[in-house]
């Protein structure tokens, strides 16, 4: 299973490259976000594999600090190779403010944050830890809503419809619909508890998300700025999780024999965060929508428990693939409705 699950995620990560291979303006938002969804689908695949054979906290943990030593050694090795990396890194450190540099390491550790109230909410309560993380979906209003009152940022007629079937779809995969049926008696204030965690979750995400907007300018390289967000939150997420949740169990997951789950985790975690800097960067980006199509992960995780597993999706999960799919596909379609603008994601009295 492991080989296969290697083999498709090089599949995925080859398709992004010649995503990226594509002049900035001529790539599309939509499929680097839909990309993305399939590395954090990955990403959520191996997480829950794994927790098959590990603690889940303690894999989490291990996989965290993976992230940190990985991107550390990654840009090393750029630095020490790689004279165009060495570049941009002087571009960033020249032309960025302070403002858009506390806005990177800002965005790592909102990621960390959110990471670490999920891993609370899911270890006081895993039976509804399903339906529970279709909550983090909510970001999407929140996201809109800020760039709306930010920069005037607007949707189509066609790109609200296809936000809200992904939305839609997300949550119906998930059995959000059923949660209240599945309540054992006697444990509410448990899941009260676990229930805000989650919702605490989603503020971070969307936190994370505004912020990378925020530092996505397309003047600034894409390559140091995902490795700023992608090293500090490995490092604090670990940091937070070893404090707060773990035992220090977490080193029978970084056994010799172990090691590559969470290091194949951890690249799947790692490409996906890039892969959202990147989208954010195109100039025509929607951000509630690139937040929906990115959170539609569960679409991606479905079709690999699918293919690797040979787990068939009950018609719930088949239903909700099918919105999101849907969703997907409207929202990508050339709207001819002139009513909305595109705007980018700051003032537009700042913009160049």
């Amino acid at each position: 299973m492991l080989p296969a699950a290697a083999a498709w995620l090089f599949l995925a990560l080859c398709v992004l490259v010649m995503e990226l291979r594509r002049p900035l303006e001529k790539r599309g938002w939509v499929t680097l976000a839909s990309l993305a969804s399939v590395f954090f689908g990955f990403d959520n695949f191996f997480v829950a594999y794994a927790g098959n054979v590990f603690k889940p906290v303690e894999y989490m943990a291990a996989m965290l600090l993976m992230v940190g030593v990985i991107s550390a050694l990654g840009s090393l090795l750029l630095a020490t190779f790689c004279e165009s990396f060495r570049k941009e890194t002087a571009s960033c450190s020249q032309h960025a403010s302070p403002l858009k540099l506390f806005w990177f390491l800002s965005s790592g550790a909102f990621i960390a944050l959110a990471q670490t109230c999920g891993c609370l909410s899911f270890s006081l309560d895993e039976v509804n830890s399903g339906p529970h993380q279709a909550v983090v979906v909510a970001n999407v209003p929140l996201v809109g809503l800020f760039f709306y009152v930010y920069s005037g940022e607007t949707l189509s007629r066609q790109q609200l419809c296809g936000c809200f079937l992904i939305m839609s779809g997300v949550l119906y995969m998930s059995g959000f619909f059923s949660l209240s049926r599945s309540r054992p008696a006697g444990d509410e204030p448990v899941q009260f508890r676990s229930f805000l965690w989650i919702c605490t979750s989603c503020m971070f995400y969307a936190a994370s998300i505004i912020t990378i907007r925020l530092a996505g300018e397309a003047d600034l390289p894409s390559r140091p700025k995902s490795a700023a967000i992608v090293f500090s939150s490995g490092i604090l997420g670990f940091m937070l999780l070893r404090l707060l949740l773990s035992d220090g169990s977490y080193t029978s997951v970084l056994s010799p024999d172990n090691l590559v789950w969470p290091t194949l985790n951890a690249v799947a975690s790692m490409t996906g965060l890039f892969t959202v800097v990147a989208s954010y960067e195109v100039p025509d980006s929607k951000a509630a929508l690139a937040t929906a199509v990115i959170d539609s992960n569960s679409v991606p995780m479905c079709v690999l428990n699918f293919v690797l597993l040979g787990e068939v999706p009950k018609m719930s999960k088949t239903v909700g693939m099918a919105m999101v799919l849907l969703g997907c596909s409207v929202a990508s379609l050339r709207s001819e409705d002139g009513s909305y603008r595109v705007l980018p994601a700051y003032p537009a009295e700042n913009a160049t």
